[in-house]
């Protein structure tokens, strides 16, 4: 390896005046004239610099999917270094993903994620190589639509990635075009769920060209999953058979000594020679008509092969600290059985190099299973492997930006080597990347510091603790999702806290753990936070931590978790009130090491509230005492609306049924006024809906339906707050001719 290096030698400077002003007056310029870069087709405003999917600054590389943990991610490259609003120890700005997922029926939006970047110079590494582009990755946690293994599902995947404009949401979007970003489409395969009698009649039915139904004393049951065993994997024999052409009837063959590869590897593996296996093996192979020798000598040439998997793309996701590693399944056939077989592990070895010291440092490896899909589409399949890490011990000052060097290895069928990040196995291949570790505090995780690191889904930093209990002002994100700020409307307003508390910290193995709360004003030591909870592990399930007596929790091995939660503390009220972590060598008081303070945190559990709450501050009326009267079609109703809260987050008016069948159009407020400006009592504001125009709403009953939130953080979750509706009637008759 390199001699050892401790620093990182800067490139020569690029001057912020290089940026270009679409760049760096972007906001402004979209205020101006939202249609400034021509990238709203249908708009009336007359583009004035066209410019669509510009990557200089930024590119999605990569988007795979996890089947196991159900988790989409985007690789973004980031490459200059300028051009992102500001160095580490300001806001910069945000890297928005929207993903869209089309099943077959066009596209539907999954959701938005993001990461949040930084002007970071340009440097290189201890072995010469530059630092960018820098890799991040953004993960979004996907709601599949899934079959029983027998029929794959194979949704194609469509990533918008676009700087400091959200893609705008909903199924309609899906074609929107970026200023500054790129659009990258993959297919995925979605892991099979269970089975049902529904799905075994399907089967049963499409296999035999039949129309049974469900007895009618199943119905209720259709749809119970049925657990089955896991399946075991593909005898020899099996795959022989399997991957002749003719079986396969697709055109394509696989290797013996790929198909065979289980079989061989014991051969010739580490170990003391055994001759009985060696005889065993050559009768089986022998048995169904392959030759053992052909197959070792074809299999000692094979090295970092790429004609059936590949590593494309590596990062980090910094939001839950873990490794992100891409790659691409290319063949249909080749993974040792389909989706109702057990399949073959693809396995990704992780190491880094967090210091530039030019020494690699083993951080773990992650299997992902393939199956053989006879449908692949024509450009193969993506996967993501995900390895939590441990960054607490390698953050620094935000004034001295921390760049770390990553690594992953692929390999087939066999784990890649722990000891050597050199190594290629038979098939697979090896990628590095340079990622940003975000500022912190250092940790040291044999001196435990009692510190919470995020509370209610927000950084501790980001909260007034020692305040208000509310969070700060401006755009304060959640910790998991850099795209999504804890005011929901995005106006920077300061939050109270709602519902399940999630409160997550650095894990101390080996130590323990306890949390209390208290209202504040009460001086006593506080109640333990012991309701049970579950910690999501880093390969299957998830580990439940139970209270041990006086409310201690043991820490668990960050190693082996995917997730940091120390608790979650179900809160009522709208009291504020105060959290403390305390750390211990033992589940006792007498061997408490370290105390945070306590942190003040303000709940609002209560939605605004309609009749007969007094005073309401939820109503909807129809002026003139029209509540539930009848009206002409085509005549145009007034009326006035309330609604707020102390924390008030915003309001909706919609007049219903709105359908094909019975269109209707909505109540129009006064347009000077937002939809997130309060209409408190006892007036409100006013609304007019328009009955004839632009839909000539029909003879039918209506209400006008109003929706109001607070600004509350519910459960920890980005877009949850407390809600609350109300609505009035009113009836159209038809004009007599």
């Amino acid at each position: 390896m390199s001699a050892s290096h401790s620093h990182q030698t800067p490139h020569h400077p690029v001057a912020i005046s290089d940026v270009p002003v679409e760049r760096h007056q972007f906001k402004a310029l979209l205020l101006q004239n939202a249609n400034y870069f021509g990238n709203l087709p249908g708009s009336s405003l007359k583009p004035v610099k066209s410019l669509l999917t510009n990557t200089n600054f930024e590119q999605i590389g990569c988007v795979g999917y996890n089947p196991a943990k159900q988790l989409l991610e985007a690789t973004i490259a980031i490459k200059q270094p300028f051009g992102y609003g500001g160095n580490a120890c300001q806001a910069g700005t945000v890297e928005y993903v929207r993903f869209f997922v089309d099943y077959g029926g066009g596209w539907e939006d999954a959701g938005l994620t993001g990461v949040r970047v930084h002007d970071i110079p340009n440097g290189s590494d201890c072995s010469g190589s530059p630092t960018k582009p820098l890799i991040y990755v953004a993960v979004l946690k996907l709601d599949p639509k899934t079959r029983p293994c027998w029929r794959p599902v194979l949704p194609k995947v469509r990533a918008i990635l676009s700087w400091q404009w959200a893609p705008p949401a909903g199924n309609a979007n899906a074609g929107w075009l970026p200023p500054w970003g790129n659009v990258v489409e993959t297919h995925i395969q979605l892991q099979p769920g269970f089975w049902n009698l529904g799905s075994i009649f399907e089967l049963i039915n499409e296999s035999a060209n039949l129309k049974i139904k469900i007895p009618s004393l199943f119905e209720p049951v259709k749809f119970h999953p049925i657990p089955l065993p896991d399946p075991a994997p593909l005898a020899l024999s099996a795959l022989a058979e399997k991957y002749s052409t003719k079986a396969e009837g697709h055109g394509l063959s696989v290797e013996t000594h790929r198909f065979g590869f289980s079989h061989l590897h014991p051969l010739i593996s580490q170990g003391a020679y055994t001759s009985e296996l060696a005889f065993a093996q050559e009768a089986a192979w022998k048995g169904v008509g392959i030759n053992l020798s052909e197959a070792l000598a074809a299999l000692e040439k094979t090295q970092a092969n790429v004609a059936y998997e590949q590593l494309e793309c590596l990062g980090l996701d910094e939001s839950f600290e873990r490794l992100a590693a891409t790659f691409r399944i290319k063949r249909p056939v080749g993974y040792s059985g389909d989706l109702c077989h057990a399949g073959s592990q693809e396995f990704v070895g992780f190491w880094a190099d967090w210091d530039n010291t030019c020494q690699w440092t083993y951080l773990g490896t992650v299997p992902v299973n393939v199956h053989d899909i006879a449908s692949i589409p024509p450009d193969g399949l993506t996967y993501a492997a995900f390895l939590p890490v441990d960054l607490s011990g390698h953050r620094r000052s935000c004034s001295n930006p921390k760049i770390g060097r990553i690594r992953a290895v692929l390999s087939w069928a066999v784990p890649p080597s722990s000891s050597d990040p050199e190594a290629l196995q038979y098939w697979g291949n090896r990628l590095d990347a340079h990622v940003q570790i975000l500022p912190g505090e250092s940790v040291d995780p044999n001196n435990p510091v009692a510190k919470i690191r995020n509370l209610g889904g927000i950084p501790i930093e980001n909260i007034e603790t020692s305040s208000t209990g509310l969070t700060q002002a401006g755009n304060v994100v959640f910790a998991h999702y850099p795209a999504s700020t804890a005011d929901g409307w995005g106006l920077g307003r300061q939050c109270p806290f709602g519902g399940a508390i999630q409160i997550e910290a650095f894990f101390y193995f080996g130590f323990y753990y306890r949390l209390r709360v208290r209202k504040v004003g009460d001086s006593g030591q506080g109640i333990p936070v012991d309701s049970d909870f579950y910690v999501e592990r880093n390969d299957i399930g998830f580990d439940h931590q139970v209270s041990l007596p006086g409310g201690w929790f043991r820490y668990l091995d960050p190693s082996q978790e995917f997730t940091r939660t120390l608790g979650v503390w179900y809160s009522s009220g709208n009291d504020a009130w105060e959290i403390l972590l305390e750390i211990a060598t033992t589940p006792s008081d007498a061997t408490v090491v370290s105390s945070s303070p306590w942190y003040r945190i303000q709940l609002d559990n209560t939605p605004p509230l309609p009749l007969p709450t007094s005073p309401a501050t939820l109503e909807v009326h129809i002026a003139a005492n029209g509540d539930c009267k009848d009206f002409n079609e085509g005549d145009t109703i007034t009326g006035t609306f309330i609604a707020n809260d102390l924390y008030f987050g915003g309001w909706s008016l919609s007049t219903e049924p709105s359908t094909a069948a019975i269109p209707s159009n909505p109540p129009f407020a006064d347009p000077s006024l937002a939809g997130t400006t309060p209409a408190p009592g006892p007036v409100g504001h006013g609304w007019t809906l328009y009955t004839a125009a632009p839909n000539h709403m029909k003879p039918c009953g209506y209400v006008v339906h109003l929706e109001a939130w607070d600004r509350s953080i519910v459960n920890s979750y980005p877009g949850t707050h407390n809600r609350n509706s109300t609505a009035v009637g009113f009836c159209l008759r038809k004009l007599a001719p």
